[in-house]
C-alpha cells in the first residue's frame, strides 16, 4: 500500500492579481508561509515519510523547504507536479482567462484536463515505489487527480474546495483508493 499526502502549496505573495503560472519570482505570503507551517507540524503526527517530492515551481518549492525543515526530508523536484500551464496567459489579469479556463482538451494557451490528468496519473504510477510520500503540487493537478479518483467530472472542478496548505492523504491499495482531507467530505 502507498499513502500519497497531496500538499497544495501556500498563498502566494500577488498584489497585481496576475496569472503567475509558471512565471519565476512568485514567492509565498506571509500568510501561506504559516499556512505550510501549520500543514507541516500536522504532517509531522503522520510521519515518517519516504519522500518529499516538489513542483519545480518556486512556491511549491519555498513551501517543500518548510515541510523539509520540520520532518528532515530533503525535496525532491518532480516535474509532473508542475501547475498547469498556462503560457498563453501569463502576465494578464485573471479576469483575462476564458470561462471555464480549463477544458478537456484545452484552450488555446492553456493546457488540457486530459493532459493535466494524464501526466498526475503517470506520476502516481512513480510514486508507488514509495510507502508513504508527501507530493507539494498546485491547485488544478491536485484537484483534476481527486476528481479522477471520486469518479467525478470536470465540470466540477469549481465547487472543489482546496485551500492553500490544504494536504489531502490518499491511500491506494491496488487499484482500491481511499481519500481523506479537506476536499472530502
Amino acid at each position: 500500500m502507498t499513502t500519497i499526502y497531496l500538499l497544495r502549496h501556500g498563498e502566494v505573495h500577488n498584489p497585481e492579481g496576475i496569472v503567475y503560472g509558471h512565471l519565476p519570482g512568485y514567492r509565498l505570503s506571509e500568510s501561506g508561509r504559516a499556512e505550510i507551517g501549520s500543514a507541516a507540524e500536522a504532517l509531522s503526527a503522520r510521519g515518517p515519510f519516504d519522500a518529499l517530492l516538489t513542483s519545480p515551481l518556486e512556491r511549491a518549492r519555498e513551501s517543500a523547504s518548510i515541510v523539509a525543515g520540520r520532518l528532515q526530508l530533503t525535496p525532491v523536484i518532480e516535474p509532473l507536479l508542475a501547475e498547469t500551464d498556462v503560457s498563453g496567459y501569463q502576465g494578464k489579469p485573471f479576469s483575462a482567462l476564458p470561462t471555464p479556463y480549463i477544458t478537456e482538451d484545452g484552450v488555446p494557451g492553456i493546457e488540457g484536463a486530459a493532459s493535466l490528468r494524464a501526466r498526475m496519473i503517470a506520476w502516481v504510477a512513480s510514486a508507488r515505489q514509495y510507502d508513504r510520500v508527501i507530493a507539494v503540487s498546485h491547485r488544478d493537478p491536485i484537484a483534476l487527480l481527486l476528481l479522477h479518483w471520486m469518479g467525478r467530472g470536470l465540470s466540477e472542478l469549481a465547487a472543489l474546495t482546496l485551500p492553500t496548505g490544504s494536504v489531502h492523504e490518499v491511500q491506494l491499495d491496488g487499484a482500491r483508493v481511499r481519500l481523506s482531507g479537506p476536499a472530502i467530505g
